[in-house]
């Protein structure tokens, strides 16, 4: 024993007379007094290569971590500066397009930015303003519209692979650029040219005959060419239909609009549009004015500026540029223009910046949470040896350093070896998001080295400070009470940490009081907060719990089994701190995952009950292109024993409170709906006032908004419309809540005009109740054969588009899950590894002293039925509080909704991982010969 522990730290210091000491051993030591560090870096090189096991584990932990922070970083840039790149503008280096947000300025802190859904225009004049600007060979204003085409035998096309099929003008043709490979181009109104791949899907060609169907409904064309793209037959995700430029306008619903501007530059003008942070660093840098540059200054001079986050939401022109319709122009070139071609890419880059912050914040408590554990737990079974240490007169600050050099040595390896695989775990994730919807196909991750360089600050810092933090007690005290300490664990816990535990346990459930008082549709946010500070604060109070339930089991374990059942019950309650780390990732797994699964499941169950209960129309009118004429609701009215009709039409407006420092903007969801038609169609149980005066400029609120903007019945509200048009309608009733149809309802006729393609997406019918059913089917079937691509369906139809939208929502909170839980797999494995190879010299000696194998295996069977107990019921209770209320919230049952084998699944994959975890390593330890057991390093 003296042999081993002389060798192991060789070249530690050695006390010398006078009581001062010296460095030794390690290449590099020099002087005395505690200077040079090359004795530290020996000792702690040489404490690695013989606890390899116990580093692998902390190895492990970060480069898990380092993984997941630096996919999270990369999703965070991209949010901030991908994009997708441009197609349709790809022979334009430089493109003008309308700002998608809108902002209030405040006196101090950044400006609140929302971001606009639909598509935000731009005068037509500020075409020739650009083309007047130095630097600018020619400007062209393009004008798109969505369409679908009818083919002779009745069917509707779309895009390409899901995409868009969108009307322009033949001008503008040169932004791809596009050239006729057969036919001419179109000079009357009823003349066409399709791009060569759409034609091949149709089956058509020149000299034949298409119906284009656009929102003032299906008009028939002739083919006078065919036209491609430098590369290939059409473009990806899109295809392209090109009329006469003044047809284009007309079909546009915008003919003094235009959607966007591009911009040619005269040979040898430098255009900038770097895209990127790095990107953004040069063009911060560079004195070079560029083509952007002088289209900038151009459009601000005439109150086009691009200044701040947004479009400003102020009542008159503030003086600097910005306009107060909520028109501003944005000048892009690069990637960045993919931004103003693809409404869906700023969107994408709206969501993946929410998401991924959001996203980012859980990883990184989950990160820290599970590499401070990881690291005290390597400290605390380092206690003999850090005591021995003391005790041959090594300093606290010379522990510090040697447990410092040795994580930073561990966890820099680790977090170097992680971020490789961040990058390529992130383009994993990336198609997942693209896969379920909630980012466009093409949108591009940005790769630069800021992600590389936080993970590194992180995983590093975040270990240093862990170690510190686990150490500190063990190298405060005197050397003779840690050598004691050293073979009997201490079962109290610091003050602070108490404390700490104790102030997150009331956190959350002042975080479980607040699901009751806010908003519904915001409810599951402090619901899935209160489980993550509760986990945190039973993380911090572990030991002293578990000493606790472990003295309340013992009676149980005693009465199983008198021999391995007592020493089960002495050995937890002895290592109250050795099983609450144990616990810790075990609690973690079931708790995180239960109440972020189960909240998800009820919020959506939430939604579909409410629009089930206030959809009441007997029949449902869709169209395959993605939207309904508005005309169709009228003519549906005609069907003989149809009562009521009313288009629906979704988008989003922007309530703007301009008395308010902290959230003076509120994006909300919206629906247009016709007053007239609501009886037998939608059913919104109204507070006050009524929604039959729901016509021109008025506006319906639900009860949750308007306690959230200060209205009443009477109010005027400032809302800023889809497109970026301000209102100011007054509000004339108040509705329940209902998360199937949002929070504010506006007149149809208002709504239309502000969005992207100017249709509504259902119009509801109902039927006179003497009215026979199949007789107006047959009629509204009748009406639909008129429309190509118009189909009659019942109310189900309805709510299964909205159910496929909420489950997009709910698999992207599963693949992230999924990401998350996959790590604390892993540092529960870890942990329970190095805890059970922790033990050998304990289990040793309990077979020294006359425990058979089979005693020493049932104890330890023992003592994994109590772990997995406490952690199940710990878990459990975690998740079950704030999923309880969250129910009671919003579906009336004290059950929350959703599958309950998930929940059996995460308890059984959690359980399962935990006994293989424990089983594994102590068979091999329980292999060992005893005596050979004791005499191998701890």
């Amino acid at each position: 024993m003296r042999g081993t522990v002389r060798d192991r730290y060789a070249g530690a210091r050695q006390p010398v007379e006078g009581g001062q000491s010296v460095e030794g051993g390690g290449s590099g030591g020099s002087g005395g007094g505690g200077r040079s560090i090359g004795g530290v870096r020996y000792v702690a090189w040489k404490s690695i290569r013989a606890r390899r096991a116990q580093f692998v584990a902390s190895f492990l932990a970060v480069l898990g971590g380092a993984v997941l922070v630096t996919a999270c970083g990369v999703l965070l840039e991209s949010g901030l500066f991908a994009g997708i790149a441009p197609h349709r503008y790809a022979a334009a280096p430089v493109v003008v397009g309308a700002g998608q947000s809108v902002t209030v300025p405040l006196p101090e802190g950044p400006d609140p930015v929302e971001s606009l859904p639909e598509r935000v225009m731009l005068p037509a004049e500020l075409v020739a303003t650009v083309a007047a600007v130095p630097g600018v060979r020619t400007a062209v204003g393009e004008v798109s519209f969505p369409a679908t085409l009818v083919t002779g035998d009745g069917r509707t096309l779309g895009g390409p692979d899901g995409g868009e099929m969108l009307g322009h003008g033949w001008g503008t043709a040169k932004l791809t650029p596009f050239a006729l490979r057969e036919g001419a181009e179109p000079r009357r109104p009823g003349e066409i040219v399709l791009d060569a791949a759409t034609a091949a899907r149709a089956g058509t060609g020149v000299g034949a005959e298409v119906r284009i169907a656009t929102a003032d409904g299906a008009t028939p064309y002739r083919v006078v060419g065919l036209a491609t793209p430098p590369e290939g037959d059409g473009l990806p995700r899109q295809s392209a239909l090109f009329f006469t430029d003044a047809r284009a306008r007309e079909l546009s619903g915008h003919p003094e609009s235009v959607a966007a501007i591009a911009v040619f530059a005269e040979p040898g003008v430098p255009t900038g549009g770097d895209s990127g942070l790095l990107g953004m660093v040069r063009s911060l840098s560079q004195d070079q004015d560029t083509l952007v540059e002088r289209v900038e200054r151009a459009l601000a001079a005439k109150g086009y500026g691009e200044s701040g986050n947004g479009d400003r939401a102020d009542d008159a022109d503030n003086g600097n540029g910005d306009r107060a319709d909520g028109r501003r122009a944005v000048v892009r070139a690069g990637v960045e223009r993919g931004e103003v071609e693809f409404l869906s890419a700023a969107q994408s880059r709206s969501v993946l910046t929410l998401v991924s912050g959001s996203f980012t914040g859980f990883v990184l408590m989950i990160v820290v949470l599970v590499v401070a554990g990881t690291l005290s737990l390597m400290v605390h079974q380092r206690r003999r040896e850090i005591a021995l240490l003391r005790a041959v007169a090594a300093t606290p600050r010379q522990v510090h350093r040697m447990l410092a050099t040795e994580v930073l040595l561990v966890s820099g390896v680790a977090t170097l070896a992680g971020i490789g695989p961040g990058y390529l775990a992130v383009q994993a994730l990336r198609d997942g998001f693209a896969r379920i919807g909630v980012i466009e196909d093409g949108f591009a991750l940005s790769i630069g080295p800021a992600p590389a360089i936080a993970t590194l600050v992180l995983c590093m810092g975040a270990a240093r400070i862990a170690v510190w933090v686990a150490a500190r007690r063990q190298v405060r005290v005197r050397p003779v009470e840690a050598l004691r300490e050293s073979a009997v664990e201490r079962p109290d816990i610091g003050r602070g940490r108490v404390i700490g535990g104790y102030v997150l346990l009331g956190l959350a459930l002042v975080a479980v009081a607040a699901v009751v008082v806010v908003p519904q549709s915001l409810a599951a946010v402090p619901a899935a907060l209160s489980s993550m500070l509760a986990l945190i604060g039973i993380a911090l109070l572990g030991p002293r719990l578990m000493a606790v339930l472990s003295r309340l089991a013992g009676a149980s374990l005693l009465r199983r089994s008198r021999v391995a059942g007592y020493l089960a019950a002495a050995n937890s309650v002895a290592g109250s701190r050795r099983l609450a780390a144990a616990v810790t990732p075990l609690v973690l797994t079931i708790g995180f995952a239960t109440s972020q699964f189960y909240s998800q499941t009820t919020l959506s169950t939430a939604t579909q009950y409410q629009a089930r209960a206030a959809t009441v129309a007997d029949f449902v009118m869709a169209g395959a292109g993605g939207g309904v004429a508005p005309d169709i609701a009228a003519a549906a009215r005609h069907v003989p024993g149809v009562a009521a009709t009313t288009p629906l039409v979704a988008t989003e407006v922007v309530a703007v409170d301009r008395e308010a420092t902290e959230e003076p903007l509120s994006r909300s969801t919206a629906y247009g709906i016709d007053a007239a038609g609501l009886t037998g169609t939608l059913d919104l149980p109204v507070a006050s006032g009524s929604l039959r005066e729901l016509r021109g400029d008025t506006v319906a609120l639900s009860e949750t908004e308007a306690l959230w903007l200060g209205k009443k019945v009477g109010d005027r509200v400032d809302l800023v419309l889809g497109d970026g048009t301000p209102a100011k309608p007054r509000v004339i009733a108040l509705y329940r809540p209902n998360l199937g149809f949002g929070d504010v309802l506006l007149p149809s006729d208002v709504v239309l005009p502000h969005t992207t393609n100017r249709l509504a997406d259902v119009v509801l019918v109902a039927t006179t109740p003497d009215a026979d059913r199949d007789a107006v089917a047959t009629g509204l079937n009748a009406l639909a054969k008129e429309h190509p691509g118009l189909a009659v369906g019942d109310r189900e139809s309805l709510l299964a588009a909205q159910d496929t939208e909420m489950e997009a929502n709910a698999w992207l909170n599963r693949l992230l899950l999924a990401v998350v839980l996959a790590y604390v797999a892993l540092s529960v494995a870890t942990t329970l590894v190095t805890i059970t190879t922790g033990r050998a010299r304990e289990l040793a000696l309990l077979r020294l002293v006359g425990g058979t194998r089979r005693q020493v295996t049932r104890m330890l069977a023992l003592e994994t039925t109590l772990l997995a107990g406490i952690a199940v019921l710990i878990g459990t209770a975690v998740a079950a509080a704030p999923l309880t209320i969250l129910s009671l919230r919003l579906i009336d049952t004290p059950l929350p909704s959703g599958p309950p084998w998930v929940f059996a699944a995460i308890v059984a994959a959690t359980i399962l991982t935990g006994v293989l975890s424990i089983r594994i390593p102590a068979t091999r330890v329980l292999r060992a010969r005893p005596l050979e057991a004791m005499r191998s390093r701890e």
